[in-house]
């Protein structure tokens, strides 16, 4: 059995090897969510997809928007 880590939730599409495309729901059993296809043999689980580790800038080439997003020396 092959087991796919997966960050979809609820449900999840893939290719079985007849080219039939089929979805899956992922239902909680234990901790996790996760479900079996039968058709493929392939173990899908549900994780959580991590925060980036990596800072992003606000860009300078799009306009400022209004509301919350801007910064104190935009106004």
């Amino acid at each position: 059995m092959r087991t796919v880590f997966v960050a979809e939730y609820p449900a999840v599409q893939h290719r079985h090897s007849d080219g039939d495309i089929v979805t899956v729901r992922l239902r909680r059993q234990g901790d996790a969510y996760e479900v079996q296809c039968e058709g493929c043999d392939t173990r899908f689980v549900y994780r959580k997809p991590a925060a980036s580790d990596v800072r992003h800038y606000k860009s300078p080439l799009l306009p400022p928007v209004k509301g919350n997003f801007d910064d104190a020396e935009d106004h």
